[in-house]
């Protein structure tokens, strides 16, 4: 009888977002070795397409609660809460000789590994303690060295910890035995992502012409609006690129209606609104035809996290890229394949001036190289780094 496995996303799943899709992959690889696992989730998402051996197990709807952001926020912790009464049931009922937990749910789990004796593996996103300090939603410095300090008791608590970075592993190696880190690229599936909805020059051309973008120059920022991303920096930067080319635009995918309706009031406020246009959360392909599409596409990042997931199909695209000058950028550009500036206002302006204009000498990387990361690390760095994070978490209980 193959191994069972818990696997708990405390997201709505699926959503197309970065941590939904590294969580597919992982999945993609526990069913194609043949284990059983049960997904536990939240109420919220659609269901994804199904895998041999997957389960897809959603918690029971909380009044109240109609969906979750993205971040942290009161609605996320009620959901963390509500599930840890069906996880309890479920390690009761499931037989489970493994617990993949992401994100928080880490916490959860290691409450009942006493209990249940399961091997749990925390699937590491990012510094959860940095994450509420950044985030504001935590502002009490007591409270977040709890966090803290219960964070590192979590880390020496799970059997392995499995991290997405060169952040996040060394944070991790510095909290945990270096042989129960596993790093592996959480690379977007891209073979279909990309090379199924790669287009050419007369579907963007049509794209521009519907959306009245015909001889303007574009500005493309994709993404979520979550403050990290830095979309309030990109509007920041944008009247000194639009006065120095009237006919230039920024077109905005991705966000909520909330955060939506903040950033054009201050677009209005910048004296920039009919210059930018909203579109709200829009499917794949229609994303990237955008990107395609695009005279440069910005990732104005301004908080050190893992590479964002955008960013392989910014690569992908083909399209110049200008970004700020991190570590998560870093992973995965260069000054040769992109504009690399300082978090500023300022700095990002010169830089999309830079490569509308026509200024910038290099490329996107899509050399034989990258293309063979972007291509194969998802399903086979993922592959080969759950196989040593599992065989990791059984050496930790011999």
């Amino acid at each position: 009888m193959s191994p069972r496995v818990l696997f708990l996303a405390p997201q709505p799943y699926f959503r197309l977002r970065g941590i939904c899709i590294a969580e597919q992959i992982c999945l993609e690889v526990l069913s194609a070795q043949g284990l059983e696992v049960d997904v536990l989730t939240f109420p919220f998402g659609e269901d994804p397409a199904p895998l041999p051996g997957v389960r897809i197990l959603r918690l029971p709807p909380l009044p109240g609660v109609n969906d979750i952001p993205i971040g942290p926020s009161v609605r996320k912790v009620l959901m963390d809460l509500w599930s840890l009464p069906w996880i309890a049931v479920r390690l009761m009922l499931g037989g489970y000789r493994f617990v993949h937990a992401c994100e928080e749910s880490a916490f959860l789990a290691v409450l009942f590994k006493p209990l249940f004796r399961f091997r749990l593996i925390y699937d590491m996103d990012d510094v959860l303690s940095l994450r509420l300090a950044r985030s504001g939603f935590m502002r009490s410095r007591f409270l977040l060295r709890r966090v803290a300090a219960l964070e590192r008791w979590m880390f020496r608590t799970v059997d392995v910890v499995v991290t997405n970075s060169r952040e996040t592993t060394r944070f991790a190696r510095k909290c945990a035995a270096a042989e129960r880190v596993v790093f592996y690229d959480h690379a977007p599936s891209l073979p279909s992502a990309l090379g199924d909805h790669r287009s050419g020059p007369q579907e963007c051309a049509r794209l521009r012409r519907s959306w009245d973008l015909e001889g303007r120059k574009v500005i493309l920022y994709a993404g979520n609006l979550e403050p990290y991303q830095g979309v309030e920096l990109l509007m920041d930067a944008l009247p000194a690129v639009f006065q120095r080319l009237p006919g230039a635009c920024c077109v905005v995918i991705g966000g909520q209606a909330e955060q939506i309706a903040v950033l054009k009031e201050r677009c209005r406020a910048l004296g920039i609104g009919p210059a930018v246009r909203w579109l709200g959360p829009r499917p794949f392909p229609d994303t990237f035809l955008f990107m395609q599409a695009a005279d440069v596409l910005v990732s104005p990042m301004t908080q050190k996290k893992a590479v964002p997931m955008k960013l392989y199909a910014y690569v992908g695209s083909g399209t110049p890229i200008v970004a700020t000058d991190l570590p998560n950028h870093r992973e995965l550009l260069d000054e040769g394949s992109a504009v690399l500036v300082a978090p500023q206002s300022g700095p990002l302006a010169e830089g999309l001036l830079s490569v509308l204009r026509g200024g910038f000498s290099g490329r996107p990387r899509t050399d034989a190289g990258l293309k063979e990361r972007v291509v194969t690390s998802a399903f086979d760095s993922a592959r080969a780094g759950l196989r040593a994070a599992y065989a990791a978490a059984v050496a930790a209980w011999i």
